[in-house]
């Protein structure tokens, strides 16, 4: 999962760079999809001249709350989506492992059982 985050955090911080290097329409329109699936705006920069891309490709309910930082953003979403997938995970295996147990008790009961003809038929000595 840390790697999926990181994967996450480096393809958001590619592309928040070359919209800022390039005014490329391509590339801001993916950072404006970016930002309205995240409900983010930016992220924080130590040189301070995010500015000018945030109104560019932050959607208008957004552009006054540019204080959330879209790396952060992303974080908190992967974090609670990547618990909801490792529930989901365990249980299946649980499952997987139950029904493995389950349908080996079925075949070995089958298997050494294979003599039914003499059902209900005793010898007394």
């Amino acid at each position: 999962s840390l790697q999926v985050e990181h994967s996450m955090m480096d393809m958001y911080d590619l592309v928040y760079e070359e919209v800022r290097r390039n005014t490329s329409s391509i590339r801001r329109q993916e950072l404006t999809a970016i930002h309205e699936a995240f409900l983010c705006c930016g992220k924080h920069s130590p040189f301070g001249d995010t500015d000018n891309i945030e109104h560019k490709t932050c959607p208008s309910s957004q552009v006054h709350s540019a204080g959330q930082d879209c790396l952060k953003e992303i974080q908190v979403f992967l974090k609670k989506h990547m618990d909801f997938v490792s529930t989901l995970l365990g249980i299946t295996i649980g499952f997987t492992a139950y029904g493995m147990i389950l349908t080996s008790f079925l075949w070995f009961s089958i298997h050494f059982s294979s003599n039914l003809d003499r059902k209900g038929k005793y010898i007394l000595r």
